[in-house]
């Protein structure tokens, strides 16, 4: 067998075990690693220099991109959630063409998270025909309260009558009607697309008095798509200040592979997503704001209601370890002040938690709230909205 023959059987035989390895290996520093050991191999197996200085090359860059990957990632906060295990009987999520995906219709899902051999909840979510959590039933031609949001409008943890829409409702007498349309994992983007694609538009015409969402940073990154789940959700860009809906993450990542590799290489290696992270919160902020904007005027246009924002997220009032975190958040406080100059209403949530026992407000563990959260809020809802 010749020399070149013989080098590219080795090659090929290299390339498959780290194909098998991208597959089943837990992560891409592993990855990194198994490149770095058959590089090595090659450099022993392979005949003639040119082969093996190839072979030690990718070697080297491996190694290279997996210290660069550890030390970015001890550089990195630790991610809020590490060590919970959520499961679902069954699957909570469905498949949407507009929004990318939704809550199981007509549907009660079993959940329950743990952490370690600690059980956090075991409860039962109850949805309707159209995606929407069940709340409490409203008399005919009542008031309608439309929330509308992610995990935390949602109720993750929560009891169906525990929610900050039922709450709402039973603290009204049960004399409105409130309606939840929201999904784990959702961000402003998803609100928007289902507003303009009518997906509400059973209430036009109905007394919807308001329009409440729940925002938090982790939302940020969600307009961007930066997120495994967020693949086939809707994907907006500003154009010349102008917000413009362009199909899914995935469509745009297919039709312009230099982002879809960005992309992959952002979610796989830390200091890949770290390069440009300055430029790409500036970006974030100005989608999130103009999407957060778009989804008042939806609500003005569709049922002649204001939007009312919650907000866990750091203001004005904070300090530096505004959600544990070390550093001050003058990016972050200058987006809530920038929606609070568009004339949006907003609601601090740790104004109102102030001075309560932390493990009564929040599940410690995934950060989301507990019912006497929600319970406070709803209060601060009811006083704000109905004035009794």
């Amino acid at each position: 067998m010749s020399t070149l023959r013989r080098n590219l059987w080795i090659a090929l035989a290299l390339i498959a075990v780290l194909a098998i390895g991208c597959a089943v290996l837990p992560s891409a520093q592993w990855v990194c690693g198994l490149t770095v050991l058959l590089g090595l191999s090659g450099v022993i197996l392979l005949r003639s220099n040119p082969w093996r200085s190839a072979s030690l090359s990718i070697a080297a860059i491996a190694l290279a991109v997996g210290l660069l990957d550890i030390f970015a990632g001890l550089l990195s906060p630790q991610p809020h959630g590490v060590g919970l295990s959520t499961t679902y009987e069954p699957y909570w999520m469905v498949n949407d063409p507009e929004l990318g995906y939704r809550m199981r219709p007509d549907s009660a899902v079993h959940a329950v998270e743990t952490y370690g051999d600690q059980t956090i909840f075991d409860i039962t979510y109850h949805m309707n025909k159209d995606s929407t959590r069940v709340t409490p039933a409203g008399p005919s031609g009542s008031d309608v309260y439309l929330f509308m949001g992610d995990s935390f409008v949602f109720g993750q943890g929560l009891q169906d009558d525990q929610t900050l829409a039922a709450q709402f409702a039973r603290l009204n007498d049960f004399k409105v009607r409130t309606v939840n349309l929201s999904a784990l994992g959702y961000a402003p983007n998803q609100l928007v697309r289902a507003l303009e694609i009518g997906r509400l538009d059973s209430l036009v015409g109905q007394p919807v008095k308001a329009v409440v969402t729940w925002i938090i940073p982790g939302h940020l990154m969600r307009v961007f798509g930066d997120g495994p789940w967020l693949g086939s959700s809707p994907r907006y860009i500003l154009e010349d200040g102008k917000l413009v809906y362009t199909g899914s993450f995935d469509r745009h990542r297919w039709l312009s592979p230099l982002a879809g590799l960005r992309h992959i290489a952002g979610q796989n290696f830390a200091f890949v997503h770290a390069i440009g992270a300055s430029q790409r919160e500036d970006a974030e902020g100005e989608l999130f704001t103009a999407l957060m904007v778009r989804l008042q005027q939806l609500a003005k246009e569709k049922f002649n209601a204001p939007l009312l924002v919650i907000y866990s997220w750091p203001d004005e009032t904070s300090g530096p370890h505004h959600d544990n975190s070390e550093v001050a958040q003058p990016k972050l406080v200058s987006i809530l002040a920038g929606l609070r100059q568009r004339g949006i209403p907003l609601l601090s949530v740790d104004k109102l938690t102030n001075g309560y026992d932390v493990s009564k407000l929040l599940f410690i563990q995934d950060g989301h709230p507990r019912p006497f959260t929600d319970g406070l809020i709803a209060g601060e809802l009811k006083r704000r909205l109905i004035g009794e």
